[in-house]
């Protein structure tokens, strides 16, 4: 065999053997590393008030990374509250309890100062009667309020270590709230699947079997936003909807809808609200269970500081709200001809509070690995055949040249 063949026959083999290294790489997903140890304090520093209390609740979480810290708070001593606030490392979260409980501004603080604190608020709940089945909640439209001030908290669940937290709250088995935080980069357990990050938390919304008070009832959840960005002529919250690569995790479902602060729009560095528009109409979550979410554009809120009095907002800034960014949009859930809330009794949201900005979808490994059987077994036949045709020919060449001899 000549030299020029011998090279091409290596060439060709190593060409494949390089191939197939490159794809095996791409395929071995690195496990998720820790990237912030978790801290969980349930009424912190509350002491008898508490323990005299079972309704009352509230969850300090530090997230601490080797940098800084951000200080999750899940409050339903009033309304219910998620804080986000990014603090450098060794900052503390402190309460005077007695006068958390009169709601009185200071009551809540920092030890220093918070690079930024970013609040949702679940301000009002409504059950409205969708005559047009419309599913949309319109000015005007014939509502039931629950105020959740008013509501009776009762704890089911609390489970934390230093990666995950997670907690179950209700109020009368009617409206269940699940809570959670995370340490690493993944998709969280159940439908829609959202990716979070170690700087984001998670709420997951549950209306189970309320009364129904219309003949179409429908129900929307109003959520206000607080962000510790000054409030100026042209800021608002932006929300953009975004396409995801596949519905792998949420299927049928291609968008993701995104709430952000003007510091994350414009710097990466502010707070935001991300979630599918989906919800599920029992509590085996799939695509026959599913119907659609709609969301209002976000308005700003009148005197924040008189709006927000029985929230964690008003402790922690008292009537520095005022000069806040405070804005509020609507969720409502359904979507025409699915029934309406009376159909099954059950409807759900799932959104997730976080700092900077939402984690883009990638390809997971298990999507990766069908494609790599796809082009995998190709290769493989693809190496044998070379493998094969050079050996055949280095046979014969030998072959010929000792017939010659």
């Amino acid at each position: 065999m000549t030299l020029k063949n011998k090279s091409n026959c290596i060439l060709s083999v190593c060409f494949v053997a390089l191939s197939v290294l490159f794809l095996n790489t791409v395929l071995c997903d690195e496990p998720s590393k820790l990237q912030r140890k978790l801290t969980a304090t349930l009424n912190p520093g509350c002491g008898d008030l508490c323990e005299n209390n079972a309704a009352i609740t509230l969850m300090h979480i530090a997230a601490t990374s080797d940098t800084d810290t951000i200080h999750y708070v899940w409050d339903f001593t009033g309304k219910p509250t998620i804080l986000v606030a990014l603090t450098s490392k060794q900052t503390e979260f402190h309460i005077n309890w007695k006068e958390l409980m009169r709601r009185e501004p200071g009551s809540v603080r920092f030890t220093d100062a918070p690079q930024y604190t970013f609040m949702a608020i679940i301000n009002r709940i409504f059950q409205y009667n969708d005559a047009d089945d419309r599913a949309m909640l319109d000015e005007g439209t014939n509502a039931f309020v629950y105020d959740p001030h008013n509501f009776t908290w009762n704890r089911s669940l609390l489970w934390s270590n230093e990666e995950d937290v997670m907690m179950a709250i209700n109020a009368g088995d009617d409206f269940l709230f699940k809570l959670n935080a995370y340490s690493t980069k993944d998709h969280g357990l159940d439908f829609p699947h959202l990716l979070h990050t170690s700087n984001s938390t998670q709420i997951d919304i549950v209306f189970n079997n309320i009364t129904n008070r219309f003949v179409n009832p429908r129900f929307a959840i109003e959520l206000l936003f607080v962000v510790s960005e000054q409030a100026v002529v042209g800021s608002e919250f932006e929300v953009t909807k975004r396409k995801t690569l596949d519905d792998e995790h949420t299927p049928g479902i291609f968008e993701i809808v995104d709430v952000l602060s003007p510091g994350a729009f414009t710097f990466s560095a502010g707070g935001y609200i991300e979630y599918r528009p989906v919800s599920y109409t029992h509590p085996e979550r799939d695509v026959a269970t599913s119907t659609e979410t709609r969301q209002s554009q976000p308005v700003s809120i009148q005197s924040p500081s008189a709006v927000l009095q029985t929230t964690l907002a008003y402790a922690l800034y008292g009537t520095k709200l005022d000069s806040f960014l405070v804005q509020g949009m609507n969720v409502s859930f359904g979507v025409s001809e699915d029934g309406f809330y009376r159909k099954t009794n059950y409807t759900t949201m799932t959104f997730q509070v976080g700092y900077g900005m939402p984690p883009n979808e990638e390809l997971s490994a298990f999507v990766l690995l069908v494609a790599g059987i796809g082009i995998g077994i190709p290769l493989v036949v693809l190496i044998v055949s070379t493998i094969y045709i050079c050996a055949r020919k280095l046979r014969n060449r030998d072959r010929f040249q000792q017939q010659r001899l």
